[in-house]
């Protein structure tokens, strides 16, 4: 006989079959929950950044926004607004989606629908609650209430223009929107049928498939937009998640990965010096990658074809057993033609710099290659100690381009991050998820005293360490020898911030006994799986002690057993 299970058991394995759900049979406290992604939220206060996940965000007062807003509407007039404000909400809500697949891996479709809703409610714009909502993939079908609260676009309007004769959470419904084409691949559109900008007492919005509103839809325009619709691809459930493809090698020759101020400053002085033959000079804290910038001016050169020889001044003598830089078995003659690379040029001996400096300085005998050097001193230091000889810097360093340490550059470490994870998997044949949420927050921190190639390295060890298709934690990255950060920041679950110790553990800032004690309940409860017995057990109490207390609390454990 085959063995019965119940409706919402049916529910919860039918997304490894299809596409489909109802808010209604989700059970309880499934996974992303409001503290699973207010885990997601780290505070660096020590250098000015906040993070979700891997996007940075930033604190703003409501009335800012609504002063913004009050501009927009007097310049733009309303319709002008709320184009601008719908089209930044839809972004936001891509970018939610984008945060639930990325760090939670949810084969659940309607799980992580029902995160939309409480990533709205954590950002501070509105309190959501959900009503339900239900949808269909292969239908193309998708529909929901949901009731928002205190809704701050509503007050901020009301403030500045008084009651409306029509609904004003502009952005507050381009996010759910975003957030749900994303997730389902086809146009959901959500429209306020009760506003509290026109005075209801609390908003009430409807998700629909676009279809279902009839042909006056003008929200399409933001997901016919070619980005979006190339960004976009539907939701295909998994029994578990499976780790993404490597991506194919780039056809761009050695491309320079940031987007921050200082690497598109250091981007630009190289495209610019690229067309000339004139000598550069590359600047930088080791490990910065001045190599591979040497490389990339080589492939964008005027010569790209030519030879590319590099030599570690360090180990260049004076002797006649050294390696010659210059003559007719030299470097440089090796070079003709193409790029001669001078790493760490400081060091280079007094009797090769007096060589190549007649080299150099010879009218009429200038050899046809392009001298690049680099190094991580400063040239003052090696002008005043006299160990260098200033007329052949000065030569040397015609065209200079400073490289960034990775420190000044952290906006730019989510982009490096998936660049090396994918590189070394695809290096070493191991497919692999992603970093893990707790190894990505700590990285975010980390001062990376060895900049680029120490990331690039510990990503490398974390891909060997890892198993395959599994996730890089933090015993996979780090070795136990780095400088950790001190301390960074985390949101609790109660709404305060708390600080975080460098070994991960959450260290409670100013929370109260019973925000404590529902953590430590809490904390037991994922420890042992949902299964109270085994948590009263860790917590040396018994089974019934610990059942009142999470009564009391108002906790509901998963997977109750």
């Amino acid at each position: 006989m085959k063995k019965r299970i119940s409706l919402t058991e049916a529910s919860r394995r039918a997304p490894r079959i299809t596409a489909r759900g109802d808010s209604r049979l989700l059970e309880e406290g499934a996974p992303p929950t409001l503290a699973d992604l207010a885990g997601a939220l780290q505070f660096a206060l020590g250098d000015g950044r906040i993070w979700l996940n891997d996007e940075r965000m930033i604190m703003t007062q409501t009335h800012v926004l609504g002063h913004l807003r009050k501009q927009l509407i007097e310049r733009l007039g309303i319709e002008g607004a709320q184009e601008v404000f719908y089209r930044s909400g839809w972004v936001q809500g891509e970018k939610y989606a984008d945060l639930v697949q990325k760090r939670f891996k949810q084969t659940d479709l309607t799980a992580a629908l029902a995160a939309g809703p409480r990533l709205h409610t954590m950002e501070g714009f509105v309190k959501v609650t959900t009503k339900r909502f239900e949808f269909d993939v292969a239908r193309g079908y998708y529909h929901g209430e949901f009731h928002w609260h205190d809704s701050t676009e509503a007050q901020e309007h009301l403030t500045h223009f008084g009651i409306s004769d029509c609904p004003t959470c502009w952005m507050q419904s381009g996010a759910p929107a975003g957030f749900t084409t994303a997730l389902l691949g086809h146009p959901v559109i959500f429209r306020e049928v009760e506003c509290a900008g026109m005075g209801a007492e609390r908003c009430v919005v409807i998700g629909r498939n676009a279809a279902a509103w009839g042909d006056d839809v003008p929200e399409l325009a933001q997901w016919q937009r070619p980005a979006t619709r190339a960004r976009k691809a539907p939701w295909v459930p998994t029994s578990d998640p499976q780790p993404a493809a490597p991506a194919a090698a780039s056809l761009e020759p050695h491309p320079i990965i940031g987007r921050t101020v200082a690497i598109e400053r250091a981007k630009r002085l190289l495209e610019r010096v690229a067309g000339y033959d004139e000598p550069v000079m590359f600047l930088g804290e080791s490990g910065t990658g001045k190599e591979y910038f040497a490389r990339r001016l080589h492939g964008i050169g005027r010569s790209p074809s030519g030879p590319v020889v590099s030599v570690n001044c360090d180990g260049l003598g004076d002797g006649p057993s050294a390696t010659p830089l210059v003559g007719e078995d030299g470097a440089l003659a090796r070079a003709e033609g193409g790029t001669l690379f001078l790493n760490d040029i400081f060091s280079l001996s007094v009797g090769q710099q007096s060589l190549l400096a007649s080299v150099l300085s010879a009218e009429g005998a200038r050899p046809r290659v392009r001298i690049i050097s680099a190094s991580s001193l400063a040239p003052r230091e090696a002008l005043n100690a006299g160990t260098f000889r200033a007329d052949l810097y000065f030569r040397l360093s015609l065209l200079p381009v400073v490289i960034p340490p990775l420190r000044e550059r952290r906006d730019d470490l989510p982009m490096l991050i998936d660049h090396f994870l994918r590189l070394h998997s695809r290096k070493h044949g191991k497919p692999l998820r992603q970093v893990a949420g707790a190894a990505l927050s700590l990285l975010l921190r980390y001062d990376f005293p060895g900049n680029v190639r120490e990331l690039s390295n510990m990503i490398e060890r974390g891909v060997i360490y890892a198993e395959p298709g599994g996730d890089l934690d933090i015993s996979h990255l780090f070795t136990g020898i780095e400088e950790m950060p001190e301390f960074v920041e985390g949101l609790h679950v109660s709404g305060r911030i708390v600080r975080r110790a460098a070994a991960g553990e959450a260290v409670p800032d100013g929370l109260t006994f019973t925000e404590l004690e529902a953590e430590a309940y809490d904390k037991a409860l994922r420890a042992a799986g949902g299964n109270i017995a085994a948590a009263a057990r860790a917590l040396g109490l018994t089974r019934a002690k610990l059942e009142y207390r999470l009564r009391k609390l108002g906790l509901q454990p998963e997977g109750r057993r």
